[in-house]
């Protein structure tokens, strides 16, 4: 750890004495000198106001937004009495046990401004500014028992440049229960209002002049809600909201309350010069604690297979459930995934399932609900997760049985006490070695780091939701839009790869993608606990080459590339596991047309397959590449794709 002074400058000055006493400034540097953030004491009016400002290669990133929050009525922020700064440099390599990349390296630089006033607590500004942008959160360190409340939270992001966006809308459909499942709406004008008046959520993607940009929140301990965005701040800017009242899972106000010493979560800026940037940063994971789980040798990224897309009822059906089993040990698959009303399964039921699986090298998990909304008068069955004597008891139960994850659904709400479930749920569940998919569930903010358990996150509109019109005609748009956005901050369960048609609810949904297109997106889309959706028919009628590379294809990554692309266009993505590298493509758009890339430098020279679109999107082809100088040009058809593996 290093500490030293920072001396005071003035911003667009050359000397301290041309100032005067109106602006007081101070800079943290990224490791490699290309990220500045500037938190400066500003005068207005006749007071004074917390303002930073982010660069890039020496280019505002990020113009002279606001700082500071309104705590027990105290605006914190207005007229800061600075009083005191530490630094310390940051430099730590830790091990993730799935994502994109799991030996990773943490290093940045830390400022920590303290302030004091008289009539209020001590306040933090706490910065880390990293290769890949910068982040910064709030904190009251005095130790105190008082319960305090925070009503406003003025942090705001004003872009520098003119440019493009791709940000989803908050979630708020007919039954007000965010869950992270709308479209995003690609391309517009920064700073375009919401078409909710709720705003937007976290992660917010940008091309801002010569620059990519992302903006999103990192870390939730349970002492703060989730947030998101609305366009309240100045001249239209992103600004800090708090989750929305009328969320109806909990009848709790949305404001943060917590006793002290108290930290906000981190506000993270990603910027680089490319998207290839945004694609392999892990800033979310850095910002979060270590890892509080000791022994991790349980812990097993995997694919599974997923009986309910195609059809619910299956999960009652014992025998078909052994079926599943047999099928994940043909493909090499380590779980299978029974989602709602197992415990109503016939036969020998789900105990007979797991004691069959485990002896056959397959692993169970199992679906329950996150007990969201639920009270005393609730039934246990429900309830079940939000009870911490109910869960402690069925986790043991299960575990116990052989279960290796659970599937947990239906958080519904960002408000601080639904927060506050999640690291329980993940804690309660490391200590009798299960793994963990949240589903129905806020963003992803890192947990991951802590508690390793977490193979994944839905927060995304999935395969589950794709199955009527319009949806399905969107579909290839959006899965060329997650990979830049959603899936940068964390594991996603889309549950993806559906070759099948889907019937639900007596209305068969024609998919609108090649079955190259969702082949590929077993490399495209990044999680932990891959759990691909199709019906176990559906694959077993794959050609061999396609067949193959589910067989092959791992769920954690020792790398990962983005080759090329553009959000809501196309993506072509390159994972490394061992020696080898796993190639996906996906068009968003419904045209033929040629996708030109740069394999990665190991693969130059090296003969492959390419697996890529047919005749027609329900069938494949195939094409021997070798390529002596790394370009490669591919046709695929509208919504198409290809992967390979080499």
């Amino acid at each position: 750890m290093k500490t030293s002074l920072i001396s005071f400058f003035c911003i667009g000055m050359l000397s301290l004495s041309s100032c005067g006493p109106k602006t007081t400034a101070w800079e943290a540097v990224s490791p490699d000198g290309n990220v500045k953030f500037i938190a400066q004491n500003t005068a207005d009016g006749d007071s004074r106001k917390l303002e930073y400002k982010i660069l890039y290669k020496d280019s505002a990133a990020i113009d002279f937004s606001d700082l500071g929050l309104t705590m027990n009525g105290y605006n914190y922020g207005a007229n800061a009495k600075f009083k005191d700064i530490q630094r310390q440099s940051i430099d730590e390599a830790y091990t993730l046990k799935s994502g994109k990349k799991t030996s990773t390296r943490n290093r940045c630089e830390e400022m920590t401004l303290t302030f004091s006033d008289d009539n209020a607590k001590e306040f933090q500004l706490i910065v880390r500014v990293f290769d890949d942008g910068a982040a910064f959160r709030y904190g009251f360190p005095e130790t105190s028992a008082d319960t305090c409340t925070i009503t406003e939270e003025m942090t705001e992001f004003v872009i520098a440049d003119d440019g493009k966006a791709w940000i989803h809308p908050y979630d708020w459909n007919e039954r007000h229960k965010p869950s992270y499942e709308q479209y995003s709406e690609n391309g517009i004008a920064i700073n375009t209002p919401s078409p909710n008046e709720k705003g937007w959520a976290f992660p917010m993607l940008f091309e801002a002049g010569d620059k990519w940009m992302m903006i999103t929140e990192a870390y939730l301990d349970g002492t703060y809600p989730a947030t998101h965005v609305d366009n309240s701040g100045r001249n239209g800017a992103y600004k800090i909201r708090f989750p929305e009242k009328e969320e109806p899972i909990i009848p709790d106000d949305p404001q943060p309350k917590s006793t002290t010493p108290w930290y906000t979560p981190w506000r993270a800026v990603i910027i680089g010069s490319d998207l290839n940037t945004i694609f392999t940063t892990q800033m979310v994971a850095h910002l979060n604690p270590a890892s509080v789980v000791e022994d991790t040798e349980w812990i097993k990224p995997g694919r599974s297979a997923w009986s309910w897309w195609y059809e619910g009822r299956s999960v009652l059906d014992y025998k078909k459930q052994l079926k599943y089993v047999d099928f994940c040990r043909d493909m090499g698959w380590e779980y299978s995934l029974i989602d709602a009303g197992w415990q109503r399964m016939d036969g020998k039921g789900v105990e007979g399932v797991v004691d069959y699986a485990n002896k056959n090298g397959v692993g169970i998990w199992l679906w329950y609900h996150s007990g969201s909304g639920s009270d005393e008068t609730s039934s246990p069955q429900r309830r079940i997760m939000a009870d911490p004597e109910l869960r402690k008891a069925e986790m043991a139960r299960i575990s116990k049985m052989g279960v290796k994850g659970i599937k947990v659904d239906f958080f519904d709400t960002d408000k601080q006490r639904v927060i506050e479930l999640y690291p329980a749920i993940l804690k309660d569940a490391a200590d009798n070695h299960l793994m963990v998919d949240l589903h129905g569930a806020t963003l992803p903010r890192g947990f991951e780091r802590t508690y390793p358990n977490l193979m994944t996150t839905e927060a995304i509109r999935g395969a589950e939701t794709l199955g009527r019109q319009p949806r399905c005609d969107a579909a290839a748009a959006h899965n060329a839009t997650v990979p830049f956005t959603r899936n940068v901050v964390g594991s996603m369960d889309y549950t993806p790869v559906t070759f099948s048609n889907k019937i639900r609810q007596g209305v068969e949904a024609f998919r609108r993608t090649s079955m190259a297109h969702q082949l590929a997106l077993a490399t495209v889309f990044e999680s932990g606990f891959q759990c691909f959706a199709d019906r176990m028919e559906g694959y077993t009628a794959l050609p061999e080459l396609p067949k193959n590379y589910l067989k092959e294809v791992p769920a954690a990554w020792d790398e990962s590339r983005l080759l090329a692309g553009y959000p809501s266009d196309y993506a072509v993505v390159a994972r490394k596991s061992g020696d080898k590298w796993f190639i996906g493509a996906i068009s968003g758009v419904d045209k033929e047309r040629e996708i030109t890339f740069n394999l990665p430098e190991e693969c130059i020279g090296k003969k492959f397959t390419l697996i890529k679109d047919g005749k027609d999107i329900n069938s494949f082809d195939y094409e021997e590449i070798t390529s002596d100088d790394g370009k490669v040009t591919v046709k695929v058809l509208g919504n198409g794709g290809f992967a390979a593996i080499i």
